[in-house]
């Protein structure tokens, strides 16, 4: 097996292809074209456990020959070939190749004139509920599966192409949810290190013992023939969707072609192309890839644009459609691409449809529709405070009013004995409250919070131990910001009844006080959701076009009060207001106003974690700026991406040792996210008592809402 060029066409390129032909191009040219997923590869295998689950599939398989270090085409082509003239051989990153293609499998099993390719994942899999096929249409693939089967059977086509004489049989080497670790500590047997722009993994002199006293390998590698051999011989039902109406084989040929001779590959407009990383974000001296697709297609370019488009739209369901039929401003929108359906209740706020209403007349300062939305507007924001008020009522809220925030982390690899696969692991929160006073004042403090330190201590118990002596001293109302605490209380009190904590019922007890589930209980303090209340009663173009996530509405909070503005822009805050973090001999004032005179967001003042990373300060704002949501279950929506969280990973997975500034950083983040709470709920309560003073309500009924 050799190979003749440089630049073959790799499972990589084949996942580029598979996402947008058209990126192929842009690939191809990396010195031309901005790349945003050009950051740092480090980071990203980080936060997913990718390495150590690479490490661990090749204990449990018992790799042989590791061929990771030779990175020259020819010479891994090479090693691979004389290492197959044995028997039997466990190889990993073994390679092969036909024509212009290339792959580097992760573990290669040869036994006699039979060769088994075991692809391993950060995913997790569980054979007793779960399947790889989906529902939609007939002997169709999952998309949540899609990508992983799909480089599986490149990978099988090319070493069938290379190795016609032997037979070759697929697997997807996963972390079985199904099962429970029974050894402590499993993800600090492999410590990531990066030397010479290379990453590596230390593996714990102790491994081979520690494993040796499991009966339990959390890693399973499950046969994906099936699968496979039915999207290489093109019967899989999702490939006319998938592969734009194309056959596999066709497909492989057509991408492949197009990668050697540099050919630009025309592919339609869709919603996936607002998220396309051949962007330019600051990069200016490199080209827009995603620029160029629009201005060919739509004839404008989306970064130049002054006109709202609808890729800022709030959450809509027709994206595509609109696209296709070259809908691609908010003002081209009608009742036809967006329904509208009204809430009737005026505790129930905006519903889904009319909140989008309300960003598209305010995008397009369209004032018959903003007619509509009476005494809640004031230029751009939207602020409903007799909705407000009937919610209050409603849901009884009342002081003094408790804002928490958790930080949680789940990777493949179990931390602890006892857990599952990408089990939650809590390992800090924040917790600020806002209390009355006998003369209608108010005091804010920030009241709490907890971190765990030690990376090899099961923090999940001791941590709500601490929140439930935060929290039980009064029955004042409890706020989170979106799904999350409630999730992963559910999760933790799960894990609290198969324990054999001695507290574990008054644990347990606590949590179904303040939490909801699936089967209809809620507890009698059941935590409100604060993003809730933002979605049914305020918006703030300028400042949140399409999004809700609270890193996005504290700026649009703090621009939209000049209440705010004048308080928090005098240094009170550590001294008047006290935190944990911030000493009174050295307060701090949130507000910095720009050039522009808008407010800079507070999250841009906390302290960087940026050279513990290894990136730059640029980076780290992006990674905070940035985040997305994720999911590796349904029900379990986890902020995941930003700086702190990924600060946290790297100390869980590499030196596991917590310094002064890294537990700052940590600590300041999580205290900002509830102090962001309290700026949102302070504003609302602040202009609904401007509203209601007009009426001679005295300072002291400010708490009656």
């Amino acid at each position: 097996m050799k190979i003749t060029t440089n630049r073959p066409f790799t499972k990589s390129v084949f996942k580029i292809a598979l996402s947008c032909p058209t990126k192929l191009y842009y690939a191809r040219h990396p010195e031309e074209y901005a790349n945003s997923n050009d950051e740092n590869e480090f980071l990203a295998a980080l936060a997913k456990g990718g390495f150590q689950v690479g490490e661990l599939a090749k204990l449990y398989m018992h790799v042989e020959v590791d061929l990771h270090d030779i990175t020259k085409h020819n010479e891994a082509l090479t090693q691979t070939e004389d290492l197959l003239k044995r028997d039997k051989v466990v190889i990993a990153e073994a390679a092969f190749a036909y024509k212009n293609m290339f792959v580097r499998a992760d573990i290669v099993r040869k036994d006699g004139d039979c060769i088994d390719l075991i692809e391993v994942k950060a995913k997790s899999f569980n054979p007793k509920t779960e399947s790889w096929m989906g529902k939609r249409e007939k002997n169709s693939i999952s998309s949540t599966w899609r990508e992983y089967l799909y480089d599986l059977a490149f990978q099988k086509y090319v070493v069938s192409l290379a190795m016609p004489d032997y037979e070759i049989h697929s697997y997807l080497m996963v972390a079985d949810k199904s099962l429970v670790a029974d050894v402590d500590n499993l993800n600090q047997l492999f410590k990531i290190c990066e030397e010479n722009d290379r990453t590596s993994i230390k593996v714990n002199p102790d491994v081979q013992k520690k494993l040796a006293s499991s009966k339990v390998e959390v890693l399973t590698a499950f046969p994906a023939d099936d699968v496979v051999n039915a999207i290489i011989n093109g019967t899989s039902g999702e490939q006319d969707e998938y592969l734009g109406k194309k056959k596999f084989k066709d497909f492989v040929k057509e991408m492949c072609d197009a990668w050697t001779n540099e050919k630009r590959i025309a592919t339609d407009l869709s919603k996936k192309c607002f998220k396309c990383e051949f962007c330019n974000s600051g990069q200016e001296e490199m080209k827009d890839g995603r620029d160029e697709c629009w201005l060919a297609e739509a004839k404008f370019a989306p970064s130049k644009s002054k006109e709202p488009q609808i890729s800022e739209l709030w959450n809509p369901s027709k994206r595509d459609e609109m696209i296709k039929a070259g809908m691609y401003y908010l003002k081209d929108l009608t009742e036809d691409w967006v329904k509208l359906e009204h809430n009737t209740k005026l505790e129930e706020g905006l519903s889904a449809s009319e909140r989008r209403w309300l960003q598209i007349a305010i995008a397009t300062h369209n004032k018959a529709l903003l007619a509509n939305y009476g005494l809640g507007m004031n230029d751009d924001v939207y602020l409903d405070t007799e909705g407000i008020k009937a919610y209050i009522k409603e849901h009884d809220i009342k002081p003094p009013y408790h804002m928490i925030d958790f930080e949680t982390t789940s990777v493949a690899l179990p931390y602890y004995k006892g857990m599952h696969p990408y089990e939650q692991v809590a390992f800090q929160f924040s917790h600020h409250i806002i209390s009355p006073n006998p003369d209608g004042t108010f005091t804010i403090e920030h009241k709490g919070q907890w971190l765990n330190e030690d990376v090899n201590a099961f923090p999940n118990f001791d941590f709500v131990r601490a929140l439930k002596a935060q929290l039980e001293e009064d029955q004042g109302t409890i706020f989170r910001y979106a799904t999350h605490e409630n999730s992963i209380l559910n999760a933790i009190k799960v894990q609290l009844e198969q324990s054999n904590e001695d507290d574990k019922d008054d644990l347990i007890a606590f949590i179904n006080s303040i939490t909801h589930d699936k089967t209809g209980r809620k507890g009698e303090r059941d935590m409100i959701d604060l993003c809730d209340i933002v979605k049914k009663f305020y918006y703030c173009y300028s400042q949140m076009h399409g999004s809700n996530s609270i890193k996005q509405v504290l700026p649009a909070v703090l621009n939209s009060s000049f209440y705010l503005q004048n308080k928090y822009s005098q240094k009170i805050y550590g001294s008047l207001i006290h935190s944990e973090n911030i000493p009174a001999n050295d307060p701090i004032a949130w507000i910095n106003r720009m050039a522009d005179d808008t407010i800079d967001n507070p999250y841009h003042l906390l302290p960087s974690v940026a050279n513990y990373l290894g990136i730059t300060e640029e980076q780290a704002r992006r990674l905070e700026d940035n985040q997305v949501e994720v999911s590796e279950d349904d029900d379990m929506t986890v902020a995941n991406g930003g700086a702190a969280l990924t600060a946290y990973s790297k100390l869980m997975f590499c030196d596991g040792q917590m310094d002064k500034a890294l537990r700052t950083a940590l600590l300041r983040y999580c205290e900002l996210d509830t102090m962001a709470m309290v700026f949102i709920w302070e504003y609302f309560l602040h202009i609904i008592y401007q509203q209601q003073n007009t009426a001679n309500l005295t300072p002291g009924q400010w708490w009656l809402f």
